[in-house]
């Protein structure tokens, strides 16, 4: 398996595991970086590399466990009990049917771009049972950052699902906090999971296709005024995607935000400037693709000086 795509899939769920071993927090991830960067060689070479990646964290932190003598079996004895039991297993398994890019109905949902009570009503509604847990994190305050299971994992009408939520406890969190606010309120109101943010009178929307579309102060509060615009459309395809990461263990990666300054982190990505006279502030919100190939969806937020949204321009992921 890929260390990088391990990485992905299981980070979250290592630190909860380091802290639970009695790491603090905030060497937690150090922990972490340092045992799968001993055991990158053993993750490539492995299926299902969960078992030996815990095992050296577990040794990293108490130290490896004593050895005690015990008797060797025969080489020949191990090998016949070894096929007996492979010999059972492919009598009584039967093949599932490969995991695709998409979420069946057995399998946890992504929980991308929730926050707290969104996602516990959802997963009370599917009739799991739902622990809340704060997770220190520079994220907005009580959104989704982890689950347990993971998204993707298959699960039953009454499995307990851990959900992590952000709590920012560091200065480090403020500079660019606000706008990180600004950016899911208006990915909560685009996914019909939150209300309208604060539009100027007039707004101007700029689609993918070049054109200029003008909403007014009223328009721009009802979602069905955007469905000329695709720009919802946009975001909730890019909300919803996920990426199988790996079979054994079945992980699936969701997609992730970073928020700039509009004349940032253009890149390969590059896309023209939208001018907007008289604004005070722009920001863009880079919706990453779950498999982290291609371009982000880019979503440029234009404000006033009254911080009320003037301008809307979209530009797709491109693969």
């Amino acid at each position: 398996m890929d260390p990088r795509d391990y990485r992905d899939a299981r980070w979250h769920a290592l630190l909860r595991e380091a802290e639970e071993l009695g790491v603090p927090a905030e060497d937690a991830p150090a922990v972490v970086a340092r045992v799968l960067g001993e055991q990158q060689r053993r993750i490539r070479r492995a299926d299902d590399p969960d078992p030996l990646v815990r095992e050296a964290l577990a040794d990293a932190v108490l130290g490896p466990p004593e050895r005690t003598g015990r008797r060797r079996w025969p080489a020949a004895l191990i090998l016949a009990a070894g096929l007996l039991v492979l010999g059972v297993v492919v009598l009584l398994t039967r093949p599932q049917p490969p995991p695709a890019d998409h979420l069946g109905d057995d399998q946890l949902p992504s929980l991308f771009g929730f926050d707290r009570t969104t996602a516990e009503q959802v997963l009370e509604d599917r009739g799991f049972e739902v622990q809340l847990r704060t997770f220190q994190s520079c994220e907005v305050r009580d959104r989704v950052v982890a689950s347990d299971p993971g998204p993707g994992a298959r699960v039953d009408r009454g499995d307990e699902v851990i959900v992590y939520t952000s709590l920012p406890t560091s200065n480090n969190c403020l500079p660019r906090y606000a706008y990180r606010e600004a950016a899911w309120r208006f990915l909560d109101f685009a996914n019909g999971r939150g209300p309208a943010p604060e539009f100027a009178d007039r707004v101007f929307v700029y689609p993918e296709d070049g054109r200029r579309l003008v909403l007014t102060g009223a328009e721009t509060a009802d979602p069905e005024a955007w469905a000329a615009t695709g720009v919802f459309s946009r975001v909730r395809a890019a909300s919803d995607d996920v990426a199988l990461v790996s079979e054994r263990p079945l992980a699936y990666a969701v997609p992730a935000i970073r928020v700039v300054d509009a004349t940032e982190d253009l890149g390969t990505c590059g896309v023209p400037a939208t001018a907007v006279a008289g604004t005070s502030d722009a920001i863009a919100v880079l919706v990453r693709p779950a498999d982290r190939q291609g371009c982000s969806l880019r979503i440029e937020l234009y404000r006033d000086a009254e911080r009320r949204i003037e301008s809307v321009a979209v530009y797709p992921a491109v693969d």
